[in-house]
């Protein structure tokens, strides 16, 4: 006979917790990439829009 629906299996529970995590960090790393290129674009189009040509920086090794 299968358990109530109120009595969850507590590694499959486990589990969704572990996976919902992952979920939220994943979210959060893209969150902080996409404010990391938003910043860099909004700093080029400042440097663009004041006149100057050595806008782009070149990253060396």
């Amino acid at each position: 006979m299968p358990p109530p629906d109120d009595e969850q299996d507590p590694d499959w529970q486990m589990t969704v917790n572990l996976l919902a995590i992952v979920a939220v960090l994943a979210l959060l790393g893209l969150g902080f990439w996409l404010l990391r290129e938003l910043n860099e674009s909004r700093k080029a189009q400042d440097c663009l829009s004041s006149g100057q040509r050595s806008c782009r920086q070149i990253r060396t090794l």
